[in-house]
């Protein structure tokens, strides 16, 4: 919970918009595609570009919609979708497109089958599709043959997405938006919490009547996403869409990165105004900001001249 007077992070900056909307067209064209043309995993590619970048979009919108707060979890899926294709695209063209070909089969199967257990309980009478008597075996059997081949080893078929995101250097980033979004879709006292707003700030406590709404803190909610749907798109660009993409796009890519890199204080997942903590002021964090930078430069400095 916060009180009413606590600052809001972050502010629009313009030319992002500018860099996304010089994409759309590039996007647009990748949006098109077949199986028989660039196989089951360029068609997910172009499937998981699309997704982030719309979504980067909407995230980007001069005015936050009123709920962003319900977004918020769909950054979940787009670091997933990252993760699992940077991993997978290590494999040959034919064992990646055999290797979501699986995939697909084994979510399909589990979709049927936790259908078929809920309508039954539910809604017994209405039809639903139900699952097969007998396991496939074979799914599983060259989905650990497929995945071995990346390394992996465990007990089920295929690693989980912390593994894949470990195995591809992405561990931190997993690690912090999954926690970050988890919020979003498990039970968090510190979301639900945080929706109330009220009293002020020298006179917080038990006695203290809260107003609860998914409206409160929507310019944080709409930051956050804006943030971290561009940073995720630019690493899907510069990642396992690197091969589909004209050199001529990675100029607006880079921009991207300028620009949500040039924003002063990206939204934490836990913030100083929700615990009433008074943060650092703007003058601290840039004066942090320009000493790291200088940091930075002294060693690419030092690494280039041994």
């Amino acid at each position: 919970m916060r009180t009413e007077e606590a600052a809001k992070p972050g502010e629009q900056e313009p030319d992002l918009c500018s860099h996304l909307n010089q994409l759309q067209d590039l996007v647009d064209q990748l949006g098109t595609a077949s199986i028989d043309d660039v196989g089951m995993y360029g068609c997910m590619l172009r499937a998981a570009l699309v997704k982030s970048f719309e979504f980067a979009l909407v995230a980007s919108a001069e005015e936050p919609l009123p709920h962003t707060f319900f977004l918020t979890s769909t950054l979940r899926g787009i670091c997933e979708d990252l993760i699992a294709l940077t991993f997978i695209s290590r494999l040959e063209p034919d064992d990646r497109d055999e290797a979501l070909a699986h995939l697909m089969a084994a979510n399909i199967r589990e979709g049927i089958e936790s259908q078929s257990e809920f309508f039954e309980e539910v809604r017994p009478w209405q039809p639903v599709l139900k699952p097969n008597d007998k396991p496939n075996v074979s799914t599983d059997k060259e989905l650990r043959a497929l995945a071995k081949k990346l390394g992996w080893s465990g007990r089920k078929p295929w690693p989980s997405v912390w593994y894949m995101a470990k195995s591809e250097g992405l561990e931190t980033l997993y690690r912090y938006l999954y926690s970050a979004t988890s919020k979003w879709v498990h039970f968090s006292p510190q979301v639900l919490l945080r929706m109330g707003w009220g009293g002020s700030k020298d006179d917080i406590g038990n006695h203290t009547k809260w107003k609860f709404t998914t409206s409160h803190f929507v310019k944080y909610y709409a930051e956050f996403n804006r943030v971290y749907s561009t940073m995720l798109l630019a690493k899907l660009f510069k990642g396992p869409a690197d091969e589909i993409i004209p050199k001529e796009a990675v100029a607006n890519v880079d921009g991207i990165e300028h620009c949500i890199d040039q924003i002063l204080r990206w939204p934490e997942a836990v913030t100083f105004e929700e615990l009433n903590v008074s943060g650092p002021n703007p003058f601290v964090r840039i004066a942090l900001k320009v000493a790291h930078e200088s940091k930075e430069k002294d060693d690419e400095v030092s690494e280039g001249g041994v």
